[in-house]
């Protein structure tokens, strides 16, 4: 079986490395950069590449991971001693390139390759047209199965606020933040409270005249004093920002960490997927492409521990072409609404997993195809955490049952 894998980030090295080991060994990466690592690779540049193509990388400097490295290991791969759990993306970053020589993954891997198109075939194979950026060279290769690897943060999301427009030269969405160096001294408004946004409010306000951090409910990290919490925006009138609670502010810049879209341009429409309001319709157990379930998306799902996610999600897949004619597309279809219905979410949190479904959404992909489990350490660490989050503290795996927080 060939089997086309599209990206060589996180996800994409996880599914070339199950391939292989599954003995597919007719498998091809296609990278559109030249190297590994998709977004964990630091870029100055924002905007547009030396091949005119958007900048996919959305990191920037002094990121540190805010999961433990414990929780962003690949299956049977751990760290190599590191005294801390919390750690730099540059770490991150190397760890994937040992991970890639170790299990001998870059002679399958084709970089300086955007795929133009991928489309469905009558014959249950697929065609995918893919350029070579350096001679402009088009090919077209016909593959069994497909695996979408490109990750979810390359395509920014920005809020409706009334009043955008006015503030467009002074914004800009965290995809596009690098350093804190433009704001030293200016008054900066950072609107969203995740990851991200917590983040960026903490390195920018070092050197900012003063950093706001506006949100709704719910913050991800405590921040430091000099950062000062805002409730959602109402309207912007230039550089005035007013606020739901009828406060305002006058600032300088703004810095929109409003999360991400997906975004499959290459898709045919004969591959029959949508995305509506951030739910790509539709795909079994967030992975299989119920119209044409030879193609797989890996790592769509969000707030998960994104390397075991990867991992899982490929053996399933694997596992899953074995028996690709084992369940009908009425059978998929009814197992999503199933469970978009017991969620209660809206339609843009369908792919999100979270603490509380972290476990169960393991072991109903491990259970459906009788694959191995995910170990239970992993949703133990991952659920001790959310209520204990601290860039601080050190952890120690010790089995597949029992992790120690280190002094």
């Amino acid at each position: 079986m060939k089997i086309g894998i599209v990206g060589a980030g996180a996800a994409g090295l996880a599914a070339l490395r199950h391939a292989l080991q599954q003995n597919y060994s007719e498998c091809v990466v296609f990278e559109q950069t030249d190297t590994i690592g998709g977004t964990w690779n630091y870029t100055d540049l924002t905007g547009i590449d030396k091949y005119g193509l958007p900048i996919r990388s959305s990191m920037y400097q002094g990121l540190i991971t805010n999961l433990p490295k414990e929780l962003m290991e690949y299956e049977d791969f751990p760290y190599e001693e590191i005294d801390r759990s919390f750690i730099g993306f540059e770490e991150v970053l190397k760890y994937m390139h040992s991970f890639a020589n170790n299990f001998n993954l870059y002679p399958h891997i084709r970089f300086g390759r955007q795929v133009m198109q991928i489309k469905p075939l009558s014959n249950d194979k697929w065609s995918l047209k893919e350029v070579n950026l350096e001679t402009k060279i088009i090919t077209e290769h016909i593959f069994d199965a497909i695996m979408i690897c490109i990750g979810n943060y390359s395509v920014p999301k920005l809020p409706d606020i009334t009043g955008m427009d006015s503030v467009r030269e002074i914004s800009i969405h965290s995809h596009y933040y690098r350093k804190p160096d433009a704001y030293k001294g200016k008054r900066v408004l950072v609107i969203g409270a995740g990851p991200s946004g917590t983040d960026i409010a903490k390195h920018v306000g070092k050197i900012a005249e003063k950093v706001y951090i506006s949100y709704g409910n719910n913050i991800f990290f405590r921040t430091p004093e000099y950062v000062t919490h805002k409730p959602l925006v109402k309207e912007f009138q230039k550089n005035k920002v007013l606020f739901v609670d009828d406060s305002d502010l006058e600032v300088d810049n703004i810095i929109y960490c409003t999360g991400y879209q997906y975004c499959y341009p290459f898709l045919s429409d004969d591959c029959g997927i949508t995305v509506e309001n951030n739910w790509v319709k539709y795909l079994y157990k967030h992975v299989v492409n119920i119209e044409h379930p030879t193609m797989a998306f890996i790592g769509i799902t969000f707030k998960v521990c994104p390397f075991p996610t990867f991992d899982i999600q490929v053996r399933f897949f694997l596992e899953f072409l074995k028996n690709s004619n084992k369940l009908t597309k009425d059978d998929m279809l009814m197992d999503i609404f199933k469970d978009v219905q017991t969620k209660k979410v809206p339609e843009h949190l369908v792919h999100k997993i979270g603490v509380s479904l972290h476990e169960s959404y393991f072991s109903d992909l491990a259970d459906t195809l009788k694959i191995r489990k995910v170990r239970p350490v992993i949703h133990k660490l991952y659920e001790y955490l959310c209520e204990n989050r601290n860039l601080e503290k050190r952890f120690k795996i010790l089995n597949d049952e029992e992790f120690v927080e280190l002094s």
